[in-house]
């Protein structure tokens, strides 16, 4: 009997973890141009990620030779409210994704999580969060 019951319970706690982390889901990738509709004018793009959940912010891209017209260059900051509400970058913000070979695919991962040992990206819950780009 007393085996039994410990299965049980290491069952039910088997299930409860494999729940718990299938909650974590990949969002739609972010692709980053002026084409993108998502964008809505005066408010952007407005996402509630989970912890655990991730997204890639994609760079544009063209096909063929780079510098044509209509070739698009970005920096993508990780700011703060003010920064967002007057639109500007400080020295001391670091890009998270360089956009400036648009004859490639570059992407930039963020994995929405606490804690970061590989990163100097962290979230938290209730927090909110900005991103621009020059």
């Amino acid at each position: 009997m007393g085996e039994s019951v410990w299965m049980y319970y290491f069952g039910v706690l088997f299930i409860a973890f494999k729940v718990n982390l299938s909650r974590a889901i990949v969002l739609d990738s972010i692709y980053w141009n002026t084409t993108n509709t998502k964008f809505v004018p005066g408010q952007g793009l407005v996402l509630f990620p989970q912890i655990g959940d991730k997204m890639d912010i994609v760079c544009p891209r063209v096909e063929g030779e780079g510098g044509g017209e209509g070739v698009e260059y970005y920096k993508v900051y990780l700011v703060t409210r003010e920064q967002l509400d007057k639109c500007y970058i400080t020295k001391q913000d670091t890009p998270l994704l360089n956009c400036i070979k648009p004859d490639q695919d570059v992407k930039f991962t963020l994995k929405f999580q606490e804690f970061s040992p590989n990163l100097w990206v962290e979230f938290y819950r209730g927090k909110d969060y900005y991103i621009i780009c020059e």
